[in-house]
Protein backbone atom coordinates (compact mmCIF):
# COMPACT_ATOMS: atom_id res chain seq x y z
CA UNK A 1 0.00 0.00 0.00
CA UNK A 2 1.50 3.74 -0.88
CA UNK A 3 1.98 5.73 1.74
CA UNK A 4 -0.90 8.13 2.88
CA UNK A 5 0.89 11.83 2.99
CA UNK A 6 -0.47 14.68 4.76
CA UNK A 7 0.56 17.94 5.76
CA UNK A 8 0.22 19.06 9.47
CA UNK A 9 -0.29 22.67 10.51
CA UNK A 10 3.74 24.23 11.14
CA UNK A 11 4.30 23.37 15.27
CA UNK A 12 0.80 21.07 15.53
CA UNK A 13 1.57 17.70 15.54
CA UNK A 14 -0.21 16.68 19.03
CA UNK A 15 -2.62 18.00 21.36
CA UNK A 16 -2.13 16.36 24.47
CA UNK A 17 -4.48 17.50 27.36
CA UNK A 18 -3.75 17.17 30.86
CA UNK A 19 -4.60 14.60 33.65
CA UNK A 20 -6.08 15.81 36.45
CA UNK A 21 -6.35 14.77 39.70
CA UNK A 22 -9.16 12.44 40.80
CA UNK A 23 -9.02 14.90 44.29
CA UNK A 24 -9.99 17.72 42.26
CA UNK A 25 -12.42 16.28 40.18
CA UNK A 26 -14.45 14.86 42.90
CA UNK A 27 -14.48 18.80 43.88
CA UNK A 28 -15.34 19.95 40.99
CA UNK A 29 -18.54 17.55 40.55
CA UNK A 30 -19.71 17.57 44.14
CA UNK A 31 -19.98 21.09 43.25
CA UNK A 32 -21.20 21.48 39.76
CA UNK A 33 -22.28 18.25 38.70
CA UNK A 34 -21.39 18.99 35.04
CA UNK A 35 -19.22 16.05 34.39
CA UNK A 36 -20.96 12.55 33.12
CA UNK A 37 -20.42 9.62 34.71
CA UNK A 38 -18.15 7.82 31.88
CA UNK A 39 -15.69 11.10 31.80
CA UNK A 40 -15.35 10.72 35.69
CA UNK A 41 -14.46 7.12 35.59
CA UNK A 42 -12.19 7.50 33.12
CA UNK A 43 -10.48 9.99 35.31
CA UNK A 44 -11.00 7.73 38.46
CA UNK A 45 -8.66 5.37 36.01
CA UNK A 46 -5.74 7.94 36.04
CA UNK A 47 -4.52 7.34 32.16
CA UNK A 48 -0.50 6.40 32.42
CA UNK A 49 1.93 8.82 30.86
CA UNK A 50 2.61 7.72 27.22
CA UNK A 51 6.06 7.22 26.95
CA UNK A 52 7.04 6.59 30.49
CA UNK A 53 5.04 3.56 31.35
CA UNK A 54 6.30 0.39 31.03
CA UNK A 55 4.25 -2.67 32.00
CA UNK A 56 6.63 -5.62 31.09
CA UNK A 57 6.60 -9.04 32.93
CA UNK A 58 9.40 -11.46 33.74
CA UNK A 59 6.93 -14.15 31.44
CA UNK A 60 6.70 -11.87 28.87
CA UNK A 61 8.42 -13.62 25.22
CA UNK A 62 11.39 -11.92 23.89
CA UNK A 63 11.11 -9.51 20.61
CA UNK A 64 12.54 -11.62 17.79
CA UNK A 65 16.39 -10.19 17.45
CA UNK A 66 17.15 -7.59 14.77
CA UNK A 67 18.68 -8.39 11.75
CA UNK A 68 22.53 -7.37 12.02
CA UNK A 69 22.01 -4.18 9.47
CA UNK A 70 19.72 -2.93 12.04
CA UNK A 71 19.96 -0.70 15.17
CA UNK A 72 17.22 0.18 17.63
CA UNK A 73 16.21 3.31 17.79
CA UNK A 74 15.81 5.65 21.24
CA UNK A 75 12.48 6.14 22.84
CA UNK A 76 11.22 9.83 23.10
CA UNK A 77 10.63 10.54 26.93
CA UNK A 78 11.40 7.36 28.06
CA UNK A 79 14.52 4.62 28.24
CA UNK A 80 15.66 2.52 25.72
CA UNK A 81 14.09 1.08 22.58
CA UNK A 82 10.95 -0.98 23.69
CA UNK A 83 7.96 0.00 25.86
CA UNK A 84 5.48 -2.42 27.11
CA UNK A 85 2.15 -0.63 27.62
CA UNK A 86 -1.56 -1.59 29.35
CA UNK A 87 -4.04 0.04 26.43
CA UNK A 88 -5.88 3.01 28.44
CA UNK A 89 -9.13 4.10 28.00
CA UNK A 90 -9.75 6.75 24.77
CA UNK A 91 -9.11 10.32 26.13
CA UNK A 92 -11.33 12.23 26.18
CA UNK A 93 -12.26 16.14 26.39
CA UNK A 94 -15.13 18.12 27.92
CA UNK A 95 -16.19 21.61 27.73
CA UNK A 96 -16.51 23.97 30.77
CA UNK A 97 -18.87 26.54 30.56
CA UNK A 98 -18.39 30.53 30.52
CA UNK A 99 -14.87 31.42 29.25
CA UNK A 100 -12.56 28.56 31.27
CA UNK A 101 -10.78 25.87 28.37
CA UNK A 102 -11.83 22.39 27.93
CA UNK A 103 -10.65 20.00 30.72
CA UNK A 104 -9.79 16.16 29.48
CA UNK A 105 -7.72 13.11 30.00
CA UNK A 106 -5.41 11.53 27.82
CA UNK A 107 -4.90 8.53 26.49
CA UNK A 108 -1.20 5.85 26.21
CA UNK A 109 -1.78 4.86 22.84
CA UNK A 110 0.91 7.46 21.21
CA UNK A 111 4.63 6.39 20.74
CA UNK A 112 7.52 7.78 19.40
CA UNK A 113 10.89 6.48 18.44
CA UNK A 114 13.49 9.27 17.73
CA UNK A 115 15.82 8.94 14.12
CA UNK A 116 19.36 10.27 14.88
CA UNK A 117 20.25 13.12 12.18
CA UNK A 118 23.02 12.06 9.71
CA UNK A 119 21.71 8.25 9.73
CA UNK A 120 21.11 7.22 6.20
CA UNK A 121 18.55 4.72 6.78
CA UNK A 122 17.05 2.78 4.15
CA UNK A 123 13.92 1.61 6.20
CA UNK A 124 12.48 1.19 9.78
CA UNK A 125 11.26 -1.78 11.49
CA UNK A 126 8.65 -1.53 13.33
CA UNK A 127 8.03 -5.06 15.99
CA UNK A 128 4.84 -5.51 17.27
CA UNK A 129 4.08 -7.84 19.81
CA UNK A 130 0.81 -8.29 21.36
CA UNK A 131 0.77 -9.59 25.14
CA UNK A 132 -2.98 -10.80 25.44
CA UNK A 133 -5.03 -12.34 22.51
CA UNK A 134 -7.02 -9.47 21.91
CA UNK A 135 -8.77 -6.31 19.27
CA UNK A 136 -5.78 -3.76 18.57
CA UNK A 137 -6.23 -0.31 16.46
CA UNK A 138 -2.54 0.09 14.71
CA UNK A 139 -1.56 2.89 13.29
CA UNK A 140 2.21 3.68 11.95
CA UNK A 141 3.93 6.51 10.61
CA UNK A 142 7.20 8.39 9.62
CA UNK A 143 7.36 11.89 10.63
CA UNK A 144 9.12 14.55 8.84
CA UNK A 145 11.15 17.93 9.66
CA UNK A 146 8.58 19.67 7.30
CA UNK A 147 5.96 18.86 9.69
CA UNK A 148 4.33 16.00 7.18
CA UNK A 149 3.91 12.36 7.53
CA UNK A 150 3.75 8.88 5.83
CA UNK A 151 1.34 6.86 7.38
CA UNK A 152 2.49 3.21 6.25
CA UNK A 153 0.52 0.99 8.47
CA UNK A 154 -3.19 1.15 9.19
CA UNK A 155 -5.45 -1.78 10.64
CA UNK A 156 -8.56 -0.97 12.59
CA UNK A 157 -10.03 -3.45 15.07
CA UNK A 158 -7.81 -6.44 14.55
CA UNK A 159 -7.72 -9.34 16.27
CA UNK A 160 -4.16 -10.41 17.52
CA UNK A 161 -2.87 -13.61 18.71
CA UNK A 162 -1.38 -13.22 22.07
CA UNK A 163 2.86 -13.56 21.84
CA UNK A 164 3.28 -13.73 17.72
CA UNK A 165 4.67 -10.98 16.88
CA UNK A 166 3.82 -8.21 13.75
CA UNK A 167 6.89 -6.89 11.92
CA UNK A 168 6.59 -3.86 9.39
CA UNK A 169 9.05 -2.60 7.53
CA UNK A 170 8.85 1.05 5.10
CA UNK A 171 11.12 2.89 3.72
CA UNK A 172 11.79 6.56 4.01
CA UNK A 173 11.26 9.27 0.86
CA UNK A 174 14.30 9.21 -1.46
CA UNK A 175 15.06 13.01 -0.39
CA UNK A 176 14.20 12.71 3.23
CA UNK A 177 14.99 11.11 6.24
CA UNK A 178 11.80 11.41 9.06
CA UNK A 179 13.02 12.39 12.61
CA UNK A 180 10.54 10.48 14.49
CA UNK A 181 8.97 6.98 14.07
CA UNK A 182 5.03 6.84 15.47
CA UNK A 183 3.29 4.10 16.29
CA UNK A 184 -0.55 4.62 17.74
CA UNK A 185 -1.75 1.48 19.19
CA UNK A 186 -4.81 1.22 21.30
CA UNK A 187 -8.65 1.67 20.70
CA UNK A 188 -11.91 0.89 22.67
CA UNK A 189 -11.88 -2.91 22.21
CA UNK A 190 -8.41 -2.76 23.52
CA UNK A 191 -8.36 -1.30 27.39
CA UNK A 192 -6.77 -3.35 29.60
CA UNK A 193 -4.81 -5.07 27.08
CA UNK A 194 -0.92 -5.42 27.14
CA UNK A 195 1.39 -5.17 24.38
CA UNK A 196 5.09 -4.58 24.06
CA UNK A 197 6.29 -2.51 20.47
CA UNK A 198 9.90 -1.50 19.43
CA UNK A 199 11.41 0.39 16.43
CA UNK A 200 14.96 0.04 14.39
CA UNK A 201 16.62 1.86 11.67
CA UNK A 202 18.03 -0.40 9.11
CA UNK A 203 21.45 0.44 6.86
Amino acid sequence: MPPLRCLLPSKISTVIFPVLQPSFMNTYVAMTGFLPALFTASLMVASQPTLAQTDASPKDVPLPPLPATCRPLPLVGGEGSEVTKTASVPGLRVPLPGPAPSIGVRNNWNTDWFVPSGQPFRKYRVTFMPRDTAEFSVNMTLKYPDDSIDQFFREQRRQFTANKPLIIETSPRVDLQPFQVNTNIGGLQSVGSRYTVAVAGCL
